[in-house]
């Protein structure tokens, strides 16, 4: 019966009868096992304080502190509570084998012992010991793995994250860039035709440049304070009356001071009249009208028919700002995603094909949705690929709460 359990397992046998030391101890030798004895409990502790045995045969009656007792103290150390122990007692009646079990015994065998039932056991609960251990190593390895995963994990992630915000960064410098551009560059035509024209430039046309150009340092002060993020009550301080007409009159006026949409566009307005002022944040519609005009033209860009129209109209509820172009159109399945931040159908910048070709940051809507909250604004869209699109601006005239 000797296997690689014997070859290395040491066995306590703890039993005051010599005679029974003797046979146990001989038989268990012979098997190839590391045989320690004691003759009472107290000295069984005291060994294995210095050697930590694979497996303990505990005799229950002994002088002193008997064999539960031993067991006892030996479950109640962290340090021996996992060895296994097997009672060896003359008593066969079920109450002192229950007792045994409970205070912590892995099995009982009676004396006269018989050898191969003392092997047998042996083996079996030395074979379960060194499986536990197994797995409490494998168990502790999977545990050391957790915690260099998760502090992989952890470290990946926060790479992760700030990759993020770089290219959020990124996204949100190249949205600033994007609607700087337009009053830039109307700044920068109308200050090419003063200084190329400054001495044939008659006084109301010298008058309409420095307009443009007042217009457009308006409209980049206005970027700005819309980047700045402002809280409720600072939104409500800023609502004043706003006649949707007027407001739109004003962007057309600073908008034909950019020369692609003032020459290349052909323009249709319808104004309804009788459309009445409600409380609004000046900056933050302008802006909107601003990003959708300027999607507008992008959309028509390479179009052979480039018409822009542009009304207003309210009924009981709401005030209504229709901005209609004939540009690409929108596929059915991209409408939903339209106003996802850094979602776009335009190439970002530096990655256009061609020059002059319209680029994106998926920012532009995002931003018109963020900037209609205050008010509980919306936008309605409605398109047809190849033929154009219409973005509806809904302003209702009592805002929700």
């Amino acid at each position: 019966m000797n296997d690689k359990n014997s070859e290395r397992s040491i066995i306590l046998i703890v039993d005051d009868n010599q005679t029974n030391l003797d046979v146990l101890f001989e038989l268990l030798r012979n098997y190839g096992f590391k045989v320690l004895v004691a003759l009472d409990g107290e000295s069984a502790i005291e060994q294995i304080e210095y050697i930590h045995p694979d497996l303990i045969l505990l005799d229950i009656m002994m002088p002193g502190i008997d064999g539960f007792e031993t067991c006892l103290r030996l479950k109640a150390d962290p340090s021996t509570r996992d060895i296994p122990i097997i009672f060896m007692s003359a008593l066969s009646e079920t109450l002192d084998k229950v007792k045994g079990f409970q205070t912590g015994a892995v099995d009982y065998i009676t004396k006269p012992f018989q050898h191969e039932e003392v092997l047998s056991r042996i083996q079996t609960h030395l074979t379960i010991r060194n499986l536990q251990q197994k797995l409490e190593e494998k168990n502790l390895e999977l545990a050391h793995l957790n915690q260099n995963l998760e502090r992989l994990v952890e470290q990946k992630t926060k790479q992760l994250i700030d990759q993020e915000k770089t290219a959020i960064i990124g996204r949100l410098t190249q949205g600033m860039v994007h609607n700087l551009k337009s009053p830039l560059q109307v700044i920068q035509t109308s200050v090419d035709l003063i200084e190329t024209k400054a001495t044939k430039i008659q006084e109301d046309t010298f008058l309409n440049y420095t307009k443009y150009i007042f217009q457009a340092v308006t409209k980049i002060n206005q970027i700005m304070d819309t980047l700045m993020m402002k809280s409720r009550k600072e939104q409500n301080q800023d609502l004043h009356p706003v006649n949707i007409n007027d407001l739109v009159q004003r962007e057309i006026q600073l908008l034909e001071g950019n020369l692609y949409f003032k020459n290349k566009i052909r323009k249709k307005y319808f104004y309804d009249e009788k459309i009445e002022s409600i409380p609004l944040i000046y900056s933050y519609i302008s802006q909107v009208f601003y990003n959708l005009i300027n999607n507008a033209m992008d959309a028509m860009w390479e179009r052979k028919s480039r018409e822009l129209t542009i009304v207003t109209r309210q009924d009981d509820s709401n005030i209504y700002m229709d901005i209609a172009d004939t540009g690409c159109g929108i596929a059915p399945e991209d409408l939903s995603k339209l106003f996802d931040p850094f979602y776009t159908s335009k190439p970002p910048k530096g990655e256009e094909k061609i020059e002059g070709e319209p680029t994106g940051t998926g920012l532009g809507l995002y931003t018109c949705i963020e900037l209609l909250k205050p008010f509980s604004g919306e936008i309605a869209i409605s398109s047809n690929l190849g033929e154009g699109s219409v973005f509806t601006v809904v302003l209702p005239k009592q805002p929700k709460n």
